[in-house]
């Protein structure tokens, strides 16, 4: 299992619980903690330019002093610690929006850049103090701190925790000879049930018109990269358990996992491997708008109804365009899910009518490909009440020959191989010759 499980299991163990496995949800801790993290990434982030003796930190520290007090005030006391790619306080995770999570990924980089793991607090801070800490990060400042601070820099109430120190004791934690060992599988099981769970609610909320904030799955995207990240099957199998009547839910998940599993093959990080999955996971929302006669209509689309499919892309944005807060995520999110539905190329054929070869038509984000492509598979492949299910082989012999012009073929022969499926099982000598090709 992926190393965030593994670590809050061990925690859990020993009473040091932490996210899923820690203290409940408090929302007004969660704003003062999301506050108090937006504070320290503005001062890291601005000790790289400016002295912090500048009179331009000194509302900013008066700012986070007051935060640290009030929940210190409320707790008794201030714990934060980095682990992996979150923080928790006081034992309990602090969940940041979209919005926020590059910040969060920036704040861990230099926290642990000086061997800081997190910090303590059971008295007030003052000031002086923050300021004192906020010193281990200048760009004047190659020494790393101790638990008391730097050298003529000491801090008085607060400590450092040092990550160096944190991550050997976690690393212990994990091989202690109590652990118990986690069935991966029935886990998996676990997440993917909750994700159903989860968009059979979004969904439900998008007919209403009123839809539910999409960054409570958050948690479940990062779940789906931490699992398959290291062991890709353990999903794969599970993208065949659908309900007909359920086709949109199960669609869009099985989306998202076949999205992480090939982008993990093609070599994505971790952090695009979730922002990919994120955006896999509500890529078709919109289509659930549609009437349901018209989702299931044998045989050809009026113009009418083409122009209601086509509308469906539009209400997946608007729902995204909803949601609180504009950021550079949010425009990939947005162009991502116009893109994924747009054509690869312009294909040419023969007299015959055969594909001789792909003219690309414009320069699509890797993101919409590899959705396209999952996208595609997964929907030929599923039972609909105008058509039987198509095998794994005869749907990706229709993607290479009848649907080639909608996919980057080279893409396309990655997802053959990630799918246990070799091109040559599926493809004339010809189409062989022209996978080699690339053409």
């Amino acid at each position: 299992m992926a190393d965030n499980l593994k670590i809050n299991q061990a925690q859990q163990t020993q009473g040091e619980n932490l996210g899923e496995f820690g203290r409940e949800h408090n929302e007004k801790l969660q704003n003062l903690s999301r506050s108090m993290l937006a504070g320290l990434y503005m001062l890291v982030r601005s000790v790289k330019m400016y002295d912090p003796e500048n009179a331009v930190f000194e509302k900013p520290l008066h700012q986070l002093q007051d935060i640290i007090n009030q929940i210190i005030g409320k707790e008794g006391r201030l714990e934060l610690t980095g682990v992996k790619d979150s923080f928790y306080l006081n034992g309990m995770l602090v969940k940041v929006d979209l919005n926020s999570i590059e910040n969060q990924r920036y704040l861990l980089s230099e926290l642990r850049a000086k061997d800081v793991g997190g910090i303590t607090l059971t008295k007030p801070v003052t000031v002086q103090e923050l300021k004192n800490f906020i010193w281990i990060f200048s760009k004047e400042q190659s020494a790393t701190s101790e638990e008391d601070g730097l050298q003529g820099r000491k801090l008085l109430n607060m400590r450092v925790a040092k990550f160096s120190k944190l991550r050997e004791k976690l690393n212990k934690d994990m091989d202690a000879p109590g652990d118990q060992k986690v069935d991966r599988k029935k886990y998996a099981m676990t997440v993917y049930a909750r994700a159903v769970f989860f968009l059979q609610k979004y969904l439900e909320s998008v007919r209403a018109g009123k839809p539910i904030g999409s960054s409570r799955a958050l948690r479940l995207v990062q779940d789906f990269v931490d699992i398959s990240y290291d062991q890709r099957t353990h999903f794969l199998g599970m993208t065949t358990q659908k309900r007909e009547e359920d086709y949109l839910v199960y669609h869009q998940v099985n989306v998202a996992l076949m999205c992480i599993v090939f982008g993990a093959e093609l070599g994505l990080t971790k952090p695009q491997l979730r922002d990919l999955g994120y955006i896999a996971l509500f890529h078709d929302a919109g289509m659930t708008t549609l009437p349901e006669e018209l989702a299931t209509k044998r045989g050809a689309l009026t113009a009418d109804e083409k122009t209601a499919v086509a509308r469906a892309p539009l209400i997946s944005v608007r729902n995204i365009l909803m949601e609180k807060g504009f950021s550079r995520s949010t425009l990939l999110r947005v162009v991502t899910t116009f893109e994924h539905k747009t054509d690869y190329g312009t294909a040419v054929r023969d007299a015959r009518g055969n594909i001789q070869m792909i003219i690309p038509k414009t320069n699509l984000g890797v993101y919409a490909k590899i959705i396209a492509i999952c996208d595609a598979y997964d929907a030929l492949t599923s039972r609909r009440p105008y058509r039987d299910a198509y095998g794994p082989e005869v749907a990706l012999m229709l993607m290479w020959t009848e649907m080639r012009q909608k996919f980057d073929p080279e893409l396309l022969s990655v997802f053959m191989r990630v799918m246990a499926i070799q091109p040559i099982k599926v493809l004339s000598r010809r189409q062989q010759q022209l996978s080699v090709s690339g053409l």
